[in-house]
């Protein structure tokens, strides 16, 4: 155990001068761990692993402050449950946010200027999705008009979930782009 120990300090002395060979070692010995942690921790598969990469990227980032002295274990697992509350704590902030829309939506609902404002928004999303490359257009549609899972997605056009999450996650990002030049346009003409 001593001699395990020592050569994972000198796997962090190697690593803070940037040896990718130390970085690979600790990442294998630790992934699967961290792995396990972080889906007890988010009962999520792909969140689990995105947290995964994300401890391990923040290892690299700041590999040159890892105290070869103090538990790395211990570092790890610290980053990955500190990274694990920001997404819930981001998730709870998206929700509370998607709420709130929908309430004011429901609430202008019956409101004739807020339904033609709401057409045309439609309109533009439609036409930004029209410029998306068809597969992710489909892939996105069957995801908000046909209301499937993730996994039902795959299965359907033979791809692994993971493709799904990203190219969905393409499109939201296309979108959270293009849109608010297209909504301050809008509210200029109104």
């Amino acid at each position: 155990m001593i001699e395990n120990t020592y050569e994972e300090s000198g796997w962090i002395v190697a690593l803070s001068t940037g040896d990718y060979k130390a970085f690979k070692a600790l990442y294998e010995k630790y992934h699967h761990a961290l792995y396990l942690f972080a889906l007890k921790l988010s009962k999520n598969p792909h969140k689990a692993e995105e947290l995964v990469q994300s401890v391990f990227v923040t290892v690299w980032e700041t590999r040159e402050t890892i105290n070869p002295a103090k538990s790395f274990s211990a570092y790890l697992f610290n980053i990955a449950r500190n990274r694990f509350y920001d997404m819930v704590r981001k998730q709870v902030l998206e929700n509370c946010y998607a709420d709130y829309i929908l309430q004011q939506n429901n609430r202008f609902a019956d409101d004739f200027e807020k339904q033609i404002e709401d057409r045309e928004i439609i309109e533009i999303v439609n036409k930004l999705l029209q410029q998306l490359p068809e597969r992710r257009r489909e892939i996105f549609q069957m995801s908000r008009d046909e209301d499937l899972s993730y996994k039902q997605i795959a299965e359907k056009l033979q791809i692994s979930e993971n493709t799904v999450d990203t190219q969905i996650k393409n499109v939201l990002n296309f979108l959270r782009k293009k849109l608010p030049k297209y909504l301050k346009i809008l509210i200029w003409i109104c």
